[in-house]
C-alpha cells in the first residue's frame, strides 16, 4: 500500500525546478511529463522507496527539502537506462547529480557516501580487497589482483 503526504502550498519552493534548470546537470529537467519510462528501465526501481519519476516530481512541484534529502539521489547508479528510454530526453541521472550536488552544499553528504567515495580516492577501488578474497583468489588459480597506482 502507498502512503501519500499531503502537501502544503505554503511549504512549496515555486523556483526549485528552475533552480534545478539552471544548472548544466539538471537542465533537463522541465521535459518531464512524468510518463513513468524512467522507473519503468531503473534497475533499483524495485527497492526504492521514492522512484526516479517521483524524484523529478518532486523537484516540479518544488518540493526541495523532500528532493534533497531523498535516499533515492545518492543511491542512484547512474547507469542511465532512465535517460536512454525517456521520450522527451530528461537526462534523469544527470539530474540526480545536480540534486546530489544541491544537497552536499546545503546539508551535507551522508556519511556512508563519504566513507565510500573516501575508499574509492584511497585505493582506486569501490571495495576493499581483504585478505580472505585474496586468499580464495588463490584457491581457485585465480592471479593476484592487480595493485592501483595511484599519485600520492
Amino acid at each position: 500500500m502507498t502512503t501519500r503526504k499531503t502537501v502544503k502550498a505554503s511549504e512549496l519552493d515555486p523556483n526549485f525546478k528552475f533552480e534545478v534548470a539552471s544548472t548544466y546537470e539538471g537542465s533537463t529537467v522541465l521535459w518531464c511529463v512524468q510518463c513513468g519510462m524512467c522507473t519503468s528501465n531503473c534497475p533499483y526501481s524495485e527497492v526504492w522507496t521514492v522512484k526516479p519519476h517521483q524524484v523529478i516530481k518532486m523537484v516540479l512541484l518544488g518540493m526541495r527539502e523532500e528532493a534533497i534529502k531523498c535516499e533515492s539521489i545518492w543511491t542512484c547508479s547512474t547507469c542511465f537506462m532512465c535517460a536512454e528510454r525517456c521520450p522527451q530526453g530528461v537526462e534523469i541521472g544527470n539530474v540526480m547529480f545536480a540534486l546530489k550536488n544541491m544537497a552536499a552544499r546545503e546539508i551535507g553528504v551522508p556519511e556512508g557516501y563519504k566513507q565510500y567515495g573516501h575508499q574509492i580516492y584511497e585505493s582506486g577501488r569501490a571495495t576493499k580487497i581483504t585478505r580472505g578474497r585474496e586468499i580464495e583468489r588463490s584457491k581457485l588459480g585465480l592471479p593476484e589482483i592487480p595493485r592501483v597506482m595511484l599519485p600520492v
